[in-house]
C-alpha cells in the first residue's frame, strides 16, 4: 500500500504553480507574530501538483506523509487519539482508516507492517521491533528507513541535497544525544548522507565531541564553540542545523523555476507555524529566550 492519497494530479502548469508559490513564499514573515500560513499548506500544494511534479517530488511528499504517520502512531501507542492529526493528511485513505480503527498496539503494528511492507521493504520486522524495543524502536525504524529510501529514489539535485543534509543532521544529533544520555550501545546511523558513517562511528567510539562539533560547524556554517547570543544562551546543535537548512533551501530556492521553490516554501510555512507556537508558549517576560529559539 502506498503512503500518499491517490488523488488525481492537477493540470496546473508547473510554471504557474511555481509563480504562485513564489508569491506566497514572499509573503511569509518569520518575525510576524501571526502566521498567515498553516500546516494545511502541504496538502494544498500536493493537490496542485501536476503528474510530472508528483513523480519528481514523490520521495519528498512520502517522507512528509510518513512523518504524519509516525506522529499519529506516537499518540496511538500512548493510548491517545488526536483526531486533528489525520485531518487534511497526505496519508492514503486506507491507512487513515487503519489508524482510526486501531485496536490493541500489537495488532496495529502488525496490520501496519502488512499494509506497507510490499511498497516499503524497510518496514519489514516492525512487529518484532515493537515487541523488543517498544514504540521508540518502531519510530526509529520507520523514520530512518523512509529518509534513506527517499534519498535513494531522489533524481534531482535540490531534493538530493536537502535529504542528504537531513541525514547528516539526524546522524550528528543522534551522536550528541546518546552521549548526553550516556547510552553505551553504538548508534545505528542512517546511510546516504555526505558524512562517512564509518568516520562517525569512530567519533562515537572515541567520544570525540570536538571532532563532531567541527563537522557540525562545517555543515551548518555556524560556530558552536561556546558561541552566545542575546541572553547568554549557548547555541544548540539542533538549532544550528535547522538554521543551516533554512540557508541551504534559501540558496537552492533562488532558481525561480526549480523544484526547490516548492520545498523552501513548505519549509518556511513550517518555520512560521513553529515560531507562532513558541510565541504562544513562552511568556512575555522571556523575550531573550524567545529570540534565541525562533527559527529564522
Amino acid at each position: 500500500m502506498k503512503l500518499l492519497d491517490s488523488t488525481k494530479p492537477a493540470e496546473l502548469p508547473t510554471e504557474a504553480l511555481l509563480a504562485r508559490l513564489r508569491s506566497r513564499r514572499a509573503g511569509i514573515d518569520l518575525l510576524d507574530p501571526v502566521a498567515t500560513e498553516s500546516t494545511e499548506a502541504t496538502v494544498w500544494v500536493y493537490q496542485r501538483l501536476n503528474k510530472r511534479l508528483r513523480l519528481r517530488l514523490e520521495p519528498f511528499f512520502e517522507l512528509l506523509a510518513m512523518r504524519n504517520l509516525t506522529l499519529q502512531l506516537r499518540y496511538l501507542l500512548a493510548g491517545e487519539q488526536p483526531a486533528t492529526i489525520l485531518n487534511n493528511s497526505l496519508l492514503a485513505k486506507p491507512l487513515r482508516q487503519l489508524l482510526a480503527n486501531s485496536g490493541d498496539n500489537q495488532t496495529l503494528i502488525a496490520q501496519l507492517e502488512a499494509a506497507l511492507v510490499s511498497d516499503y521493504p524497510f518496514t519489514f520486522g516492525l512487529t518484532v521491533t515493537y515487541r523488543e524495543q517498544g514504540p521508540g524502536g518502531v519510530e526509529r525504524q520507520i523514520a530512518d528507513g523512509m529518509l534513506f529510501d527517499a534519498l535513494e529514489r531522489s533524481r534531482n539535485v535540490p531534493l538530493k541535497r536537502t535529504l542528504g543534509y537531513l541525514v547528516d543532521m539526524r546522524n550528528c544529533l543522534m551522536l550528541s544525544r546518546l552521549w548526553r544520555w550516556q547510552v553505551k550501545q553504538p548508534p545505528a546511523l542512517t546511510g546516504g548522507g555526505n558524512l562517512d558513517r564509518n568516520n562517525l562511528q569512530r567519533i562515537w567510539a572515541r567520544h570525540d565531541s570536538e571532532r563532531l562539533t567541527s563537522l557540525a560547524e562545517r555543515l551548518t556554517g555556524e560556530s558552536l564553540r561556546n558561541s552566545k547570543r542575546d541572553g547568554g544562551v549557548t547555541i544548540g546543535m539542533e538549532q544550528a542545523f535547522l538554521r543551516g537548512l533554512t540557508r541551504l533551501l534559501g540558496r537552492l530556492g533562488r532558481d525561480p523555476l526549480g523544484l526547490a521553490v516548492i520545498i523552501e516554501y513548505l519549509w518556511r510555512v513550517e518555520l512560521a507555524v513553529h515560531n507562532q507556537l513558541l510565541r504562544k508558549t513562552l511568556s512575555d517576560d522571556r523575550d531573550s529566550l524567545l529570540e534565541e529559539v525562533l527559527l529564522l
